[in-house]
């Protein structure tokens, strides 16, 4: 799997989070919030965006996970939602194709031996993310999500 390597601008994103326990990683709760919400106030036919921020590199204790759409001005969005940066920089973009039980093998693949093996390390200050199209299937064989993986070199 050979990423592409690309420059993003800073986006804002918006939606809702939450902080787990590495040990207790369930995001099902807040997509099903999230979704819910985004249909109720008629948000839907956009992208999605699944961010992750650790509390240190590599995770050891919480993950803080974003569901999210790209904010968009003049568009009301639910007061309970909060916008979220996604900074710019440098990221490798991989495609995961497959159901999310499928996803831990993609990431494994990714950090144990495509980063090694590059000339970029992991770039802790900035948070990783998934985008998904907006008619995404969490558990369709065919489905596909962009992985960014922050770099530096």
């Amino acid at each position: 799997m050979i990423p592409d390597i690309i420059e993003l601008p800073e986006l804002a994103i918006i939606g809702r989070h939450l902080v787990l326990s590495i040990d207790d990683y369930s995001v099902f709760p807040l997509w099903k919030q999230f979704r819910t919400e985004q249909a109720a106030n008629n948000l839907m036919g956009v992208h999605l965006y699944a961010i992750q921020q650790y509390a240190e590199w590599p995770p050891k204790t919480t993950i803080t996970h974003w569901a999210g759409i790209e904010r968009k001005d003049g568009v009301d969005y639910p007061s309970e939602w909060l916008i979220h940066p996604l900074s710019s920089g440098k990221y490798g973009r991989f495609i995961h194709r497959g159901t999310q039980a499928e996803f831990p093998k993609t990431m494994a693949m990714i950090f144990t031996e495509w980063l090694p093996s590059s000339p970029y390390h992991y770039d802790s200050s900035r948070a990783q993310f998934q985008i998904m199209s907006a008619d995404y299937v969490m558990n369709d064989p065919e489905s596909e999500e962009f992985v960014f993986i922050p770099i530096a070199q």
